[in-house]
């Protein structure tokens, strides 16, 4: 399974590619956005240099429909809808999409927002086409042969302001194992990941999206952020909420592509 949170070129722009590379069986799911556009590459005549931009339209799938939304996210109004979980076709692997939102860019306007509804003819060259659809965080959970869960993992995809992308209340007494934050844009919106964090009570946190994809040499074991300063601060930042709440989980920076360890199950 590959999932998809939003469809922003930094997102959705290099999925063809690890999907033939990395993940030749996976299923990608994500908004109908994201299906619009990855749709936009299920054209099989391509020169051998274009071969990694066929998508496979069976492989992608339209998430919406299962998706948890969350009352008083980006105006969300009524009662909160039940998401409902996907299965992986193994079966050891579920996940359910929550509605979530993205960060302003600049204070009040987000590049490249608004979605699709038909599927694209061409593969966007511009950033700007390369658009948002609906932002969703995604709910994990990793199952043992009697689908037991042995870990639950969030993915908190871009920076939202709560409620949005926050994990819904399941009621079955399993804690989330890891939180895997987005450290784009997080001063852009309010009380993240301060709400998140007291929410989940992970055991390990990653923060990811960290890196400077405008500059780096991908050749490169140790990739620059975006800036030291704003690395040091998000740090800080979920450093302070753990200590506020007494949890003592660990933290991580991975670098991209990088591997870290589940902690031990419980």
């Amino acid at each position: 399974m590959l999932l998809v949170g939003h469809g922003h070129y930094d997102h959705l722009l290099d999925v063809p590619w690890v999907m033939r590379k990395h993940t030749p069986n996976a299923i990608v799911y994500g908004s109908g956005t994201v299906v619009h556009i990855l749709h936009a590459m299920r054209d099989r005549n391509r020169t051998e240099d274009e071969h990694w931009t066929w998508v496979d339209p069976e492989r992608v799938k339209n998430a919406e429909p299962d998706m948890a939304t969350v009352p008083g996210c980006e105006g969300q109004q009524g009662a909160t809808k039940s998401g409902t979980w996907i299965f992986s076709r193994g079966g050891h692997i579920r996940t359910m999409p929550v509605q979530s939102m993205h960060a302003n860019h600049i204070p009040g306007h987000t590049f490249a927002d608004g979605g699709y509804t038909e599927d694209l003819t061409e593969v966007p060259t511009s950033v700007f086409g390369w658009k948002q659809g609906q932002s969703m965080a995604w709910l994990i959970d990793l199952l043992d042969e009697n689908k037991k869960i042995v870990y639950r993992i969030h993915f908190q995809d871009s920076a939202a302001t709560p409620p949005c992308g926050l994990p819904p209340e399941l009621h079955d007494d399993k804690a989330i194992d890891v939180e895997i934050l987005s450290t784009g844009l997080w001063r852009n919106v309010d009380n993240y990941p301060d709400e998140l964090l007291k929410r989940s009570k992970p055991r390990l946190v990653l923060l990811g999206h960290w890196e400077n994809f405008f500059g780096n040499d991908p050749s490169s074991q140790k990739p620059e952020p975006v800036s030291e300063q704003e690395a040091v601060e998000i740090r800080k930042a979920v450093d302070s909420v753990l200590r506020a709440t007494a949890n003592h989980a660990i933290v991580r920076m991975p670098a991209p592509l990088s591997d870290v360890s589940l902690p031990a199950p419980q």
